[in-house]
Order: structure tokens, then sequence, then C-alpha cells
């Protein structure tokens, strides 16, 4: 059956169909029965694409990643003003001037692609509306890009507009420092965090940002650079979730402020987000990381660095009768409600189901280079800067077996 797969691998022929690849498998004598696990062990080995967790994505294999990074190429560029170029024939025609000056705008700073451009962009390898979403799918799938509206404005159909967070250039709004800064009246203020030293896998933060659609209210949230600021689902707390360097350290952290009655919904959202994260970093088991909580009698006081509690209490339940828990630094103490979450499922380790999910090929950009990075099935990073090689396969194969990044 592989080597069946690789036959199919021709110029713009990226994807073939169930039936096809059921076609495929009748002729070398294998039982329908066993075409998925098939498929899911090429998949995990990193030799094909297909991912039997998404209702849409099942119905297609993808017989050559590297020909899908290569149709992405179209968007992903390191030198972003050319990935919209006014001199695009086929964007000139379709577009008026205004209204591209203000795309470009929208992309260079915020990373929106309207779906319409997305199309534009990708003619020569799509010709139809259904194999565009289905590349749109499969974008979001990889954590590439997110969906950020789609909506009817009077009797006008808008179509979706998309955010690839790899374009982000905004900075945090000033805004958003004094809410970051302050915590005012009844409202309390939860962080938690994962710091990594030295070492963070290229496009973690971006992914997570993809990710967070599900676990954020659609009504409001805010992206730039190294940051997100949304309301939790249940829209009961806000919350924000940014990363920092320095000193060689990376943190990623997760902040959630609501009144005290509501404090359950500022936890939800965080640990969700944590858990989103941590099954991103399963991709590198050899990842050192830290888990922390963040005092909130320190951040009450405004504290540059304020004192840290150990991941454990984040699966710990509350001791029954406590009545506050003291500071690290041994003055002052919190509520427990602000150091311990509400019971939740241990979620340091993911269900085989999940865990599975997640193998096989995940593609990252290198923002620094433009090149991308394909984490493969046995955890080992291919950085793939030219993509017309003479034999694609065989390098490929030479950078697994030497484990290169």
């Amino acid at each position: 059956m592989e080597k069946r797969l690789l036959l199919e691998r021709q110029p713009y022929k990226y994807m073939l169909t169930w039936d096809e690849c059921l076609k495929l498998a009748k002729s070398c004598d294998l039982n329908p029965d066993d075409v998925q696990p098939v498929l899911s062990y090429l998949h995990q080995l990193g030799n094909i694409l297909h991912f039997h967790d998404n209702n849409q994505l099942k119905q297609y294999v993808f017989p050559d990643p590297l020909l899908v990074i290569d149709i992405l190429k179209e968007i992903f560029h390191h030198d972003h003003s050319k990935v919209l170029k006014m001199s695009d024939p086929s964007i000139k025609a379709r577009f008026t001037r205004v209204r591209l000056q203000k795309m470009q705008k929208d992309f260079l700073q915020q990373g929106l692609i309207p779906q319409e451009l997305l199309e534009t962009l990708m003619r020569k390898q799509f010709k139809s509306a259904k194999n565009m979403s289905i590349l749109i799918e499969l974008m979001e799938r990889l954590g590439l890009c997110y969906q950020v509206s789609s909506a009817i404005e009077g009797s006008v159909k808008i179509k979706p507009v998309y955010r690839f967070p790899w374009y982000l250039q905004d900075h945090k709004p000033n805004d958003l420092k004094a809410w970051e800064k302050h915590t005012l009246g009844e409202t309390e203020q939860i962080t938690i965090g994962l710091e990594m030293h030295k070492f963070c896998p290229t496009g973690v933060f971006e992914r997570l940002c993809t990710r967070l659609q599900s676990h954020l209210n659609s009504s409001y949230r805010q992206d730039w650079i190294d940051g997100v600021c949304s309301y939790c689902w249940d829209g009961n707390a806000l919350l924000l979730i940014k990363k920092e360097v320095k000193d060689d350290y990376i943190n990623i952290t997760a902040t959630g402020k609501a009144e005290m009655t509501k404090l359950d919904s500022a936890w939800n959202g965080i640990t969700s987000i944590l858990d989103e994260l941590k099954t991103i970093l399963k991709e590198w088991p050899g990842i050192v990381y830290d888990e922390y909580i963040m005092c909130a009698h320190c951040i009450k006081q405004d504290e540059d660095s304020p004192e840290l509690f150990t991941g454990d209490y984040l699966y710990t339940n509350c001791p029954q009768g406590l009545e506050s828990v003291p500071c690290p630094s041994g003055i002052g103490s919190v509520h427990p409600s602000l150091v311990y979450p509400p019971s939740r499922r241990e979620t340091k380790d993911c269900s085989p189901e999940a865990n599975e999910a997640h193998q096989g090929h995940n593609v990252t950009l290198d923002k620094s280079t433009g090149s991308f990075v394909l984490v493969t099935g046995d955890n080992a990073d291919i950085k793939i800067q030219d993509l017309k090689l003479s034999n694609p396969r065989e390098e490929v194969n030479d950078r697994l077996n030497d484990s290169l990044w």
C-alpha cells in the first residue's frame, strides 16, 4: 500500500479521495477494514497525511506532505510584502486598489486574510470551491490559522476571514497594559504559567493561538504579536494569554480576572488553555518545562516579581476546612480558591486517542527564515528552505536519519 501511495505523488495531485484509496487497497489485496489502520501507521511514520479524527479531512489522503508544504508557500513567505503583490494580474483583476490596500494593511499588521483573497492566491492549485475548503480545513487542523468571522449583514453574507498568527505585527494595546497591572474592587486575578529554559519549539505560541477559539467567547478577541485577550466562553471572566522571553527563559502565561463568585469560570478558562499548550508540547517529548501559579497576594501588592506556587497545586484538591494559603515569601496569604482550581481531571498525560491525533506531521513556520518546520511522527524536525530538490524524499529521509533540526 505504501508503494502504491508513493506512485500517486505527482505535481498538482496533492490529495486522494477515500474511494481512490479503497481502489488502491483492493489492488494490493488489502481488506477494506484494514485500510484505516494502515493509513494511520503511515501517517505516524510521516510518509503521508491523513487525519481520521476530522470529519472533513478523513475523506482524503495527502500522499506527499512535501507537496502540501510547497502549496502552502504561496501564503507563507518570510517576505510578507510578497504575499500580496499589487502587480499580480489575478489580484488586480479581482480587487480594487482601495480594497487591496486595506487587505494589505490588515494582513501585514493583524495577519488577516479574507477567504476570497485566499482563493485568488491559491488559484493555480485549486480549481473548485470544494478543494479550497479542504485546504482551509487542513491549515486549521495543522494549526496555521483560525477563522475570525463569518457573518450576515442585512441580506449580504460575508465570506469568512482567517487570521494567521505567524504574521501578527501589532503590539499589546496600552489599555491592556493597565488592565494587566491593576486589580480593582471585587475582581480577583489568577495567573498560571509554563516556563521553558533556552529552548521553545518553533511556532508553539502561534499554534496555541489557533486552538483557543473553542475556549473563548466569540464576541470579543484581540490578538497581537505575543498575546491574546478575550472573554472565556461563558463571558464571566476576562482572559489574557501571552508569551514573554527574558534571560533565556520562555514563559507562556494565562491570566483570568473575575469576581470572587465567578472564579470557576476563570479557572476553567486558563487551565483549558494550559492543557492545549501541553498537548502541543507532547510533540517534543524531550522538552523540559515547569508549571506554576502566581501568588495573587503579590499581584495585588503590585510586586514586580510575584512569588510562585508550584504547578502541583493545579492537580491537587483543596484540603477541607482550609481558610488561607500562605504566600511562598512567608508574608501575607491568599484565599484557597486563588491557588487550588476546581476539581478537574488529571491532564498531565493525554489519552491514547488524543495522543494519536497529534502524531504524524505537524507544520510550523520559522518566522526568522521563512522556512517550514515539519514535526514528524518520530519527533525529528525537518527544516525545509527549498522544496525544489532533485530527490526530496531521499533528502528528507537523510535528515530524519540524522535527526537534524
